[in-house]
């Protein structure tokens, strides 16, 4: 991928991300929001149903002491639909019998310990309205109206329903830290990977800015060699006229624009240097590990608030499942016990009781409910030992005290019962319903267990234990079994974003990686480049203006050996130095797609015996050349490009190999290609850096599996032999093993 797409990506996929973050934020505030006013309207039923328990405590009984009013029949029916009806009917009893007055900062005070204990903790209010008009009649906070984008309202309950008047509960900010929390985990996140997209920005930029230069550089040097192409033709020529002055001119105006070059490049070099952007692998590795801590921090924090707002929930599935197990099971087994006194025989009650009673009685007739003559049973009992008990665990309480002292025989709680209404309640609500019930006798362990579970697990949640007797002595607990799976579930809103945010800053640190490894090859990339255009272009020249020199200065007119040997030493530098560029020049053609080819039947024995013959002068090392020609006599290719690649390969061959050299050439035919084999027992290659010998100016490879240390060339070697067979329409594959052997393989398409 181009450097500038991946700028234009990451800036786009960082405004997509910000916008799914912000998505993400949203949703989770109304997915907030709507719990909130779930659970501020059970709060609020609970509020409303202690107030009513307080405007009772103030009623002429006995100190210490209130009523209970249970329902007798319709025990199958919904609880909590009763309950509601009857704390509506007992406030509106109780003004109009007695004249009392709802006190709506009671009722606020009452409610912010109910929203304290489910962690809401935001602002309350308390409004007594008109339904029909929608007056607001009272408030315990003016500051706080009944609707906006950060409000919460409760249904309305009413108080006094034939004046329409009704109460209703309004929170801002429910769960106000929670929401600033995630501000500000997210404001961190999207700061981090705005810093991470624009180290990335600037390193791409960096990087671009390094390809250009690279470019321009190759540009430059392409334009140095066809200036130098027809002077180096030129003095070859020269040599058999002897004109040794006019060649060391033309070798020492090539020298200086080759060192004008080199100066332009250098100097590039030291303001890229000077001007680089500070390496960033550090950062990158400094930038990982912040990722994943703020990823531990973000998943340790909603898997909090998933598991505290979970372990609320369950806790409240439990005391309703041990509410409904005392009063439908227990405490009507009580009820249908003979020995006890049945709920039809309500002599003995207080005046309060029995105009209580028969106020409820009459408004049950006037809605034309369908009760019985004694459809309430009206005790009195003590409160003070469960005040820190919610209003429906503490009437469980009181029932099951009352059972416990007053059965005949001992009801037993029935771990079936409330195994099946716990895992109902679940269902209920929407949560996991794997769960089971456990009898302990405290402190000593487990007694029995109703589930399949003998014990609950380590990742399991557990209920506070609820006693089954007030000494404590046996207690029942709620087990919910591996709730992990809907605690991440339920959080998804936020985990997906959150998920997107990571694999795109991992993708972005990732790219940095990248970035920084392809900077240092094209670091190495330009050191090389520089470096074969000293040694392949300079050393050259040198030995010919030098070899001129000598030559033009007399000194070996008498000694004709060592002038020939001069002679054909500068007629050598010129040949290797104008195919050199030749080669170079074929590549700019390739580069631009302007090569044209001269394809004919070339033979190959007489071609392969030349070179062959030449590179054995040419090298110090020993060298043996086997040849095999199997129905392959002829290649349909250019001959001058055949000739250039054979060498290319021949060279490569002998420069890395020890000093014997062995190597095998097979020339045959396979289905529609002419097959030209070249296997060396040279060094070999590694493994790692097959897949990089193609690439122009790839050096390093080289340098490293020469024998003496180093390489020479401009590393243009192999990619050219690549970029010719292309153009053929062929192709060249390798085979390699390190320390063993060499095998290049060129496949050239016969003629049609």
């Amino acid at each position: 991928m181009k450097a500038s797409s991946v700028i234009r990506l990451s800036i786009a996929g960082l405004l997509v991300i910000v916008l799914i973050q912000l998505g993400g934020m949203y949703y989770a505030y109304k997915a907030q929001m709507k719990e909130a006013e779930q659970t501020l309207n059970e709060c609020f039923s609970l509020a409303f149903s202690d107030m009513t328990n307080i405007m009772q405590d103030r009623l002429p009984y006995p100190d210490g002491t209130v009523v209970s009013i249970f329902f007798v029949n319709g025990l199958n029916k919904d609880i909590n639909a009763q309950a509601n009806r009857l704390t509506q009917q007992l406030i509106q009893t109780m003004q109009k019998a007695y004249g009392m007055e709802f006190c709506l900062a009671e009722l606020d005070s009452v409610l912010h310990k109910k929203l304290s204990r489910v962690y809401i903790k935001g602002e309350v209010a308390i409004e007594r309205f008109n339904v029909d008009t929608g007056e607001i009649l009272e408030t315990t906070n003016t500051g706080i109206g009944n609707s906006g984008f950060t409000t919460v309202c409760s249904e309305k309950v009413f108080v006094y329903k034939g004046k329409g008047e009704a109460v209703r509960a309004i929170v801002r900010f429910p769960f106000g830290e929670m929401m600033r929390n995630v501000l500000i985990l997210s404001v961190i996140t999207l700061l981090l990977l705005g810093i991470v997209v624009y180290v990335l920005v600037l390193q791409m930029r960096s990087l671009i800015h390094q390809q250009h230069n690279l470019q321009e550089q190759k540009r430059d040097f392409y334009v140095l060699t066809e200036q130098m192409r027809l002077p180096v033709d030129e003095m070859s020529s020269k040599v058999s006229g002897q004109l040794w002055n006019e060649i060391e001119n033309d070798g020492t105006m090539l020298l200086t624009m080759i060192e004008k070059m080199l100066s332009k490049v250098k100097a590039e070099a030291s303001l890229q240097h000077i001007g680089r952007v500070i390496s960033l692998k550090t950062f990158s590795i400094v930038t990982l590990v912040g990722i994943f801590l703020l990823l531990s921090i973000w998943s340790v924090y909603l898997y909090r608030i998933g598991y505290r707002k979970l372990e609320l929930q369950v806790q409240d599935s439990f005391e309703e499942a041990f509410f409904r197990e005392t009063t439908y099971h227990r405490f009507a087994s009580l009820l249908l016990d003979q020995k006890y006194p049945m709920p039809n025989k309500i002599t003995g009650m207080s005046p309060y009781a029995r105009k209580l009673v028969k106020a409820i009685r009459e408004q049950d007739i006037q809605k034309k409910y369908n009760v019985r003559p004694s459809p309430f049973y009206i005790t009195r009992m003590n409160y003070d030992d469960y005040e820190d008990a919610s209003t429906r665990l503490s009437m469980a309480y009181l029932m099951q005290d009352t059972i416990n002292a007053k059965a005949s025989t001992p009801i037993s709680f029935s771990m079936e019962y409330a195994d099946s209404v716990f895992s109902g309640v679940l269902r209920e609500k929407g949560l996991p319903d794997k769960s089971s019930i456990v009898r302990m006798k405290y402190p000593l362990g487990v007694e029995t267990i109703y589930a399949d579970s003998l014990y609950a697990a380590n990742l399991d949640m557990i209920t506070q234990m609820i006693p089954l007797d007030k000494d404590s002595t046996y207690c029942v607990q709620g087990i919910l079994h591996t709730p992990q799976r809907y605690i991440i579930a339920s959080n998804w809103y936020m985990l997906l974003p959150l998920g997107i945010i990571f694999l795109f800053m991992g993708a972005c640190v990732y790219f940095q990686m990248r970035i920084s490894r392809t900077q240092r090859r094209l670091k190495q990339f330009q050191k090389d480049f520089t470096y074969s255009m000293i040694h392949d272009m300079k050393y050259p020249l040198s030995s010919i203006i030098m070899g001129s020199q000598i030559l033009a200065s007399g000194k070996l007119a008498e000694k004709p050996e060592k002038e020939d040997k001069y002679k054909l030493a500068i007629t050598d530098e010129c040949e290797h130095l104008s195919v050199l560029l030749n080669r170079v020049l074929m590549l700019t053609q390739l580069d631009e797609g302007h090569l044209e080819l001269h394809k004919e039947e070339v033979p190959l024995r007489p071609l392969m015996d030349d070179l062959l013959a030449k590179i054995s002068l040419k090298t110090s090392k020993k060298i043996e050349f086997n040849t095999l020609y199997h129905r392959c006599e002829t290649v349909y290719a250019d001959a001058f490009c055949l000739r250039e690649v054979l060498s290319n390969l021949l060279d490569n061959a002998i420069k890395y190999s020890r000093d014997e050299v062995k190597i095998d050439i097979i020339c045959e035919s396979e289905k529609g290609f002419s097959k030209i084999k070249i296997c060396d027992n040279g060094l070999g290659i590694p493994v790692k850096d097959l897949s990089r010998i193609f690439n122009r100016f790839e050096r390093s490879v080289a340098a490293a599996r020469s024998s003496k240390g180093g390489a020479t060339g401009f590393g243009l070697g192999l990619n050219y032999v690549q970029q010719v067979m292309l153009a053929h329409e062929g192709r060249v594959e390798v085979e390699s093993e390190e320390g063993r052997f060499s095998e290049f393989t060129l496949y050239f398409p016969v003629r049609e």
